[in-house]
């Protein structure tokens, strides 16, 4: 990650915004990318059959847990997509489409107000690095401070046809208002 990279953008969530969700556990060398697979698996394991998947709008990854070392068994990846709504451009309405909550599946209110958001190109192996330097650069220097709530990831394009070093990835960190 290069140091222009941690100059955020600001934006404001409107309440109300929520995400179907699935979670999964495991982080091996930095890399929860085995959890990540089966969490998005499991998702659109019950968004196809329930014909929603083209009002997929926003692809993201909830940071519930500060991973306890780089093979932390307990941390949780939280994938989810949001309905109708566009996280990247603010356009669309939330929708909630009829979708059976079988195991991890849940609803997951996303934190509204204001965020930082930061930029990260390349592989998710190298996503830890970003993470690192904003809470130990970015924050300390900012005069910011967070919001009770859990950051988050939004995919802006999908490994499946995109080379790891051209992957963009957003970090978004709730903050409190000023």
């Amino acid at each position: 990650m290069n140091p222009s990279s941690l100059e955020p953008r600001f934006v404001d969530l409107p309440p109300g915004l929520v995400a179907l969700t699935a979670t999964a556990r495991g982080m091996v060398d930095h890399s929860l990318a085995p959890a990540a697979r089966q969490a998005f698996g499991e998702l659109l394991a019950a968004v196809q059959p329930a014909g929603c998947a083209t009002r997929i709008r926003s692809r993201i990854a909830l940071s519930l847990d500060t991973p306890k070392g780089p093979d932390d068994p307990d941390c949780r990846y939280v994938a989810g997509v949001v309905f109708g709504h566009s996280l990247a451009d603010g356009s669309g309405t939330v929708e909630r489409p009829d979708v059976p909550l079988t195991g991890t599946l849940a609803w997951q209110p996303l934190a509204s107000g204001r965020h930082a958001v930061f930029t990260h190109r390349g592989p998710y192996t190298a996503l830890h690095r970003t993470w690192q330097a904003i809470y130990r650069d970015w924050l300390p220097a900012s005069g910011e401070a967070l919001q009770d709530a859990p950051p988050m990831e939004l995919m802006l394009n999908s490994p499946a046809d995109t080379p790891p070093a051209q992957l963009h990835t957003e970090i978004w960190i709730p903050l409190q208002p000023r």
